[in-house]
């Protein structure tokens, strides 16, 4: 299998995602006798894997193809923090029964998440997290509707601390979106729907990397 990325577009939007780095410290007042890292900002790349469900009258597969994600996490609190997430990844829908898989159209899957971290050893900065959402799919193909479906996830890693206002983040999550399996997904209102879906989970698994700037 072979992975394209489109790395002019990854640097566009990780330039947006930068964008709040350069901005934010000004806006902070960094007042004496503050609580330290009371802000941080973590801009990361990943990669997502999973995202497979059946559709429902014909019995084809449907996957998400595996593809690079990037995102953003805001996090307040000095260690365990409560965080929002956004995590954008462009891929693509593919269908599969018994012949080639052949890809369907592309679609980026968004995932806004609220969670609460938890440190479980501050040396070495391991933590765990909960995470709770949406999942919003937008399809690249005329006459289809975007979807917004509501998420639960958990994950894992370390915040690791290099230097005064800086950490490493590393972190692994899983992500179920749970959806409608009476329903049609991808719909349009003169094309129909581009599935039905004959499931009720959808799972996907992110790795992301990230530097995270302490305020």
């Amino acid at each position: 299998m072979i992975v394209t990325i489109d790395f002019g577009r990854s640097a566009r939007l990780f330039a947006l995602i930068l964008l709040p780095c350069l901005v934010l410290p000004g806006a902070v007042n960094a007042e004496e006798g503050a609580a330290e890292d009371q802000f941080r900002i973590t801009p990361f790349l990943g990669y997502r894997a999973g995202g497979e469900f059946e559709e429902a009258i014909t019995g084809t597969t449907l996957d998400l193809d595996e593809s690079e994600s990037y995102g953003v996490i805001f996090s307040k609190g000095a260690e365990d923090a409560l965080e929002f997430s956004i995590s954008v990844q462009p891929t693509t829908l593919s269908a599969s029964r018994t012949g080639p898989t052949a890809d369907l159209f592309d679609v980026d899957v968004i995932n806004y998440l609220v969670g609460g971290k938890k440190i479980l050893n501050r040396e070495s900065g391991t933590f765990v997290s909960g995470l709770v959402g949406v999942t919003h799919f937008d399809p690249h193909k005329g006459g289809l509707s975007s979807e917004t479906r509501f998420a639960l996830g958990a994950g894992g890693g370390i915040d690791y601390r290099i230097g005064k206002h800086l950490s490493f983040r590393l972190e692994g999550r899983g992500i179920g979106t749970f959806l409608d399996s009476s329903g049609g997904v991808f719909c349009g209102t003169s094309s129909g729907c581009a599935a039905y879906v004959d499931s009720s989970l959808l799972l996907q698994f992110e790795l992301i990397s990230g530097l995270t700037f302490r305020f």
